[in-house]
């Protein structure tokens, strides 16, 4: 009897250890986020630069988990890293692979870029897939924090310095109240010219709105708008008429030009016929340019002025004589 209840103790305390052993084996392939039902596709990639990426990273494509980084190995024509995916992924030829910071606090994760629908899908996918360059965030930042003390070191910290004295220089000018700018912001006077000035304006404006003047009643009295719209109207009916080639000037700006080409043709016939006139020919050429022409022209307008005050000078006699000799 005993020695079937040690036999029964012993073979609760194997079950027990058993039943330990397999909840430790479990437990590690959760952990590990390995599982013995599951199949896995290895695929290596070559990078340059690994970016700190470690065995047993997440492999992400298009923001969902698909494996997990299995090994990491340094050859010499770059860096070998074996992912093992549990979700194929169907790699187009622009496909981008890259190590990705999984935030700024650290971390990475192997992110792949499956490429455009519009590319050709990769058949087969070749064994040994090439990485992309990947972007440091702390990095990128350092440089950046780096180029930006460099540019300040060029000077630029320099000007700025100066630039805040001349800023204090003007506040303090303003302050005591130097140039035109300090008078205004400190002079009463100015300040009290400034309210006069705007009550003006207030009331000049009060009169506009009210009618009052010249500029008020434009701007209230309907007949002058209707008067307004009136000639905006004729010139609108002008406009019509001139593009219509409508009227003298209407048909100087017509399309057909005839117009146009018989008002030149005029111009020029009087600009030969001036020039002409200028040479010396034709009678009124000979009368413009010809010096001796012009000599005879008055001698004759003299000797035509002498003969007419003879002949008013014999008149009363020439008269006398014709009623005496006409009596008989």
């Amino acid at each position: 009897m005993k020695f079937k209840k040690q036999i029964f103790v012993e073979s609760v305390v194997g079950l027990f250890s058993f039943a330990v052993i397999g909840a430790l084996f479990m437990l590690t392939v959760v952990l590990s986020q390995d599982s013995l039902f599951r199949t896995e596709r290895p695929v290596e990639i070559l990078f340059d630069n690994a970016m700190g990426l470690r065995v047993g990273d997440a492999v992400s494509a298009r923001g969902v988990t698909v494996g997990k980084v299995k090994q990491i190995r340094l050859e010499p024509d770059g860096v070998h890293v074996l992912a093992l995916l549990t979700t194929p992924v169907h790699l187009r030829e622009d496909y981008r692979i890259e190590v990705m910071p999984t935030s700024v606090l650290g971390g990475r994760y192997l992110n792949i870029h499956e490429g455009t629908y519009e590319a050709d899908p990769m058949r087969p996918a070749p064994k040994l897939l090439k990485g992309s360059p990947s972007t440091d965030l702390i990095d990128a930042a350092t440089r950046t924090v780096e180029d930006i003390r460099r540019a300040l070191n060029d000077g630029i910290l320099e000007d700025f310095k100066a630039t805040m004295v001349q800023v204090r220089k003007i506040a303090t000018r303003l302050g005591e109240g130097e140039g035109t700018l300090g008078k205004l912001i400190n002079d009463d006077a100015v300040y009290g010219d400034v309210q006069q000035i705007a009550a003006n304006l207030r009331q000049v404006s009060d009169q506009l709105a009210k009618g009052e003047g010249t500029l008020g009643k434009l701007m209230n009295d309907g007949q002058l708008y209707a008067d307004a719209q009136a000639v905006a109207a004729n010139l609108k009916d002008i406009s019509e008429r001139l593009n219509k080639g409508e009227g003298m000037l209407g048909r100087l700006l017509s399309e057909d030009g005839q117009a146009y080409e018989d008002l030149a043709a005029t111009l020029a016939s009087f600009r030969k016929m001036t020039e002409s006139i200028e040479k010396g020919e034709g009678t009124i050429g000979k009368l413009v340019g010809d010096e001796e022409l012009y000599l005879e022209i008055q001698s004759l307008m003299r000797e035509a002025r002498a003969a007419l005050d003879d002949m008013r000078e014999t008149s009363p006699v020439t008269t006398f004589t014709s009623i005496f000799f006409g009596a008989f």
